[in-house]
C-alpha cells in the first residue's frame, strides 16, 4: 500500500477515536451536571422548602403565653431563617457565581475559599491584576475546577493536598493544579484517572484549550492552557 493510503488510513482511524473519546467525555460530563442538578433538587426540597414551611406555621400560630415558651421559639426561628439564608446563599452561588462579572482570579479566590472551609487541604496563588475574561469562560473554568475538586475529594481514600495557581502571559493564560497524596498508589486509580480524564478532555472541547498531566512522585500536576 502506499506511503499516502497508510498517511490517509492513519488520519481517518486518529478522528475516528478522538470523535469517540469526545462523545464519552460529554455523555460523562452530562451525567455528572445532572446528578450535581439532582443534589441541588433534593437539598431545595429537604433544606429550604422544609425550613419556610416551618417559618409560615410559626407565624400562623398563636403567640404563645409564656415568656420562657417564646423565647425559645424564637431562638429556633432565627436559627431557621439562619440556615434558609446560608441555602439560598449555596444555590445562588451554583446558579451565577461570585465575582463571576468582575475578575476570573476573585472567582477562583471565592470558590476555593468556600472549599477550604469545609476542611480541604487547599493553597492557592492567583494574581491581582488580569486581562478581560467573558463570563462564559469564567463560569466554564469555575466549573472545571470545582467538579476536579469534586473528583479529587470523593473519590480518593485520603486528604490530599491541592495547590491551584493562575497566572497570565501576554495571550496566554494557564491554571495549575497540583495535587500530592500522601500515598503514591493513589496516582494509579483508574476511576479517579478516568473522570479526570473526561473531565478535560471535555473543557479541551467547550473551551478550546489544551491539557497537560504531568506525573512525579506522590505529586500530580494539571495544567489548563488557553
Amino acid at each position: 500500500m502506499p506511503i499516502s493510503g497508510i498517511t490517509l488510513i492513519s488520519i481517518l482511524v486518529w478522528l475516528l477515536v478522538s470523535n469517540y473519546r469526545s462523545q464519552r467525555a460529554l455523555r460523562w460530563w452530562h451525567s455528572r451536571q445532572l446528578a450535581r442538578m439532582h443534589k441541588e433538587g433534593e437539598a431545595i426540597r429537604n433544606g429550604v422548602l422544609q425550613t419556610t414551611f416551618f417559618m409560615r406555621r410559626h407565624l400562623e400560630s398563636p403567640v404563645p403565653g409564656s415568656v420562657e415558651t417564646k423565647h425559645k421559639l424564637d431562638k429556633h426561628y432565627l436559627e431557621s431563617i439562619e440556615k434558609f439564608h446560608n441555602s439560598l446563599k449555596e444555590l445562588s452561588d451554583y446558579l451565577y457565581p461570585a465575582y463571576i462579572d468582575e475578575s476570573l482570579p476573585l472567582a477562583i479566590q471565592h470558590l476555593l475559599d468556600t472549599w477550604k472551609c469545609s476542611g480541604v487541604n487547599l493553597e492557592y496563588e492567583l494574581p491581582t491584576e488580569w486581562g478581560d475574561e467573558t463570563c462564559e469562560r469564567i463560569h466554564l473554568v469555575l466549573m472545571l475546577l470545582e467538579e476536579f475538586l469534586h473528583i479529587i475529594v470523593s473519590e480518593v481514600t485520603n486528604n490530599p493536598t491541592v495547590c491551584v495557581k493562575l497566572k497570565q502571559e501576554q495571550t496566554q493564560s494557564e491554571l495549575t493544579i497540583q495535587v500530592t497524596y500522601s500515598k503514591e498508589s493513589n496516582l494509579t486509580d483508574i476511576k479517579t484517572l478516568d473522570d479526570t480524564f473526561h473531565l478535560f478532555r471535555t473543557v479541551e472541547i467547550l473551551l478550546f484549550a489544551k491539557c497537560y498531566r504531568h506525573r512525579r512522585h506522590k505529586t500530580e500536576t494539571w495544567y489548563l492552557r488557553w
